[in-house]
């Protein structure tokens, strides 16, 4: 029998007051953190392509805006559907294209919190809610925190639509297959029918992640025979075959010909494998340079230490598993910067990063989680005779947690970006307001509109320039019915 201070968390007494409002506390920065965030959606305006999707759609329509691209530029044909969803709500409602753009946005937000709910509830069915509801905000909180780039991953839709997605759904899959496996379970024909549809749509975004799932659910198939598991040949076949067809669809776009046809640099092989892996390599250690990203595997290390699991581990097992994933998702990583150094000859854009930290993110917490359960008895012991045997009691472990979440999330690189930033904002925001007021009233065929005078890398990138005939100016102008646009010098 243990000590109260660490008995399991789903037999200590939660209703506690002092645990509760522990863990109440324990989750409350990470929720503001995100908040702030999330808030900033409010903020975020269309820039570059947003404005050549809607016109496309304006004129043409959802399914004819991606047929043209799937021929000209780009066979991801769900990335190209979504982001035509803030032209559509603007013409449906009768709103402005910047407020359909930023609530479009706020709701790409409150979907991500959702779905890193869903893969924390299936990591973690013994743990209880105020536990679920921390392990939910710091896994957003951390990703956010830890993202290559922040405004890629709440702000700009273009590059939403293309990576967060396909990075929440491949994580979802993941989950369910350590579980899976885990656990010696099998995949129902409701979860596997769900696992197909999903791996379907996401293999649609871009031409990686197709390749990610089908190295996944090969992973999954290969792991069921060495462990002695029922292989279930069907299920595995249906969701591969799934996700095969989308990623077919995605990469027999004739659009993608003509778009390597304009990077010169690409299509040299081994000058792609052996960059690639340094291009990895610096990606990595980016990784595990963040302090929150370090953090939250010791809080996933310390939670899975106190977790009530009934049923018994193999340590061998686990570890396998462990090491496993963390193969799979390094192995999915590779390949992403491969295919983009080989398509493009540049090292892999940081949009396109994010994802690669989702699932290196998830893959390492299932990997603690599995590794610490699997010598869960022996640890405790050794903490329990420590000087540390308080980070298991049910007022230590939320007040450590506490700690260590708000001090890592504090120093990373998107708060300290924050804290620089964070006065331009609203007052971008407001020149975005201003200009589309402006387009939109304004009777003359040729406008001059200022260039932003506050420019946060949070919220953009670029601006209008002084030629009218390119990216985004022409796009603007089409899109506002204007014959040209030009920039002028910002107001003093």
């Amino acid at each position: 029998m243990y000590d109260r201070s660490v008995l399991p968390l789903a037999v200590r007494p939660l209703a506690d007051r002092r645990a509760r409002i522990g863990w109440s506390l324990c989750c409350l920065f990470p929720a503001i953190f995100l908040l702030f965030l999330f808030a900033v959606t409010a903020l975020s305006a269309p820039e570059h392509d947003d404005f050549c999707f809607a016109d496309l759609y304006a004129r043409h329509g959802f399914v004819d805006t991606v047929s043209l691209f799937y021929r000209s530029q780009s066979g991801r044909v769900l990335a190209l559907w979504l982001t035509q969803v803030p032209p559509a709500i603007s013409a449906a409602a009768g709103v402005s294209l910047l407020s359909a753009y930023s609530g479009t946005m706020a709701v790409n937000a409150a979907l991500f919190l959702a779905a890193a709910a869903l893969v924390m509830v299936r990591a973690w069915p013994h743990t209880a809610a105020l536990q679920l509801t921390f392990l939910t905000v710091a896994f957003a909180g951390v990703v956010v925190s830890a993202a290559p780039s922040v405004r890629d991953l709440l702000y700009w839709l273009s590059a939403v639509t293309c990576y967060v997605p396909p990075a929440l759904i491949t994580i979802w899959i993941v989950g369910e297959c350590i579980r899976a496996l885990d656990r010696q379970a099998s995949f129902s024909w409701m979860l596997s029918l769900a696992m197909s549809l999903g791996g379907f749509a996401a293999a649609l975004c871009n031409e990686f992640t197709g390749v990610w799932l089908l190295l996944i659910i090969s992973a999954s198939f290969g792991a069921r025979q060495l462990l002695g598991q029922p292989r279930q040949i069907v299920h595995h076949i249906v969701i591969a075959a799934a996700i095969a067809i989308g990623w077919l669809i995605v990469v027999s776009a004739s659009g993608n010909g003509t778009r390597m046809e304009q990077l010169p640099n690409g299509g040299h092989l081994t000058f792609s494998v052996l960059q690639a892996l340094l291009d990895s390599l610096a990606g990595l250690g980016r990784f595990l340079r963040e302090p929150a990203v370090i953090a939250w595997l010791a809080a996933v290390g310390l939670i899975a230490l106190a977790e009530a699991d009934p049923m018994p581990k193999v340590p061998q097992k686990s570890k396998l598993l462990a090491l496993g994933t963390i193969a799979t998702c390094l192995a999915c990583g590779y390949f992403e910067y491969f295919a983009h150094r080989y398509a493009t000859g540049m090292r892999l854009v940081e949009r396109a990063q994010n994802q690669a930290l989702i699932l290196l993110l998830f893959g390492s917490t299932l990997a603690v989680r599995l590794l610490v359960g699997a010598y869960r008895s022996q640890l405790r012991e050794r903490l329990t005779a420590s000087a540390f045997r308080g980070l298991l009691g049910p007022v230590g472990m939320p007040a450590s947690l506490m700690l260590l979440m708000a001090g890592s999330l504090s120093l990373s690189s998107t708060a300290f970006q924050v804290r620089s930033q964070w006065q331009d904002l609203y007052p971008y925001w407001r020149e975005s307001a201003e200009r589309h007021a402006l387009l939109t009233t304004s009777s003359e065929p040729i406008i001059v509109i200022p260039r932003h005078r506050w420019t946060p890398s949070l919220l953009m990138t670029a601006d209008v320039t002084a030629n009218a005939d390119r990216l985004p100016n022409d796009c603007i102008a089409r899109y506002y019915h204007k014959s040209a646009v030009y920039a002028a010098a910002p107001p003093r």
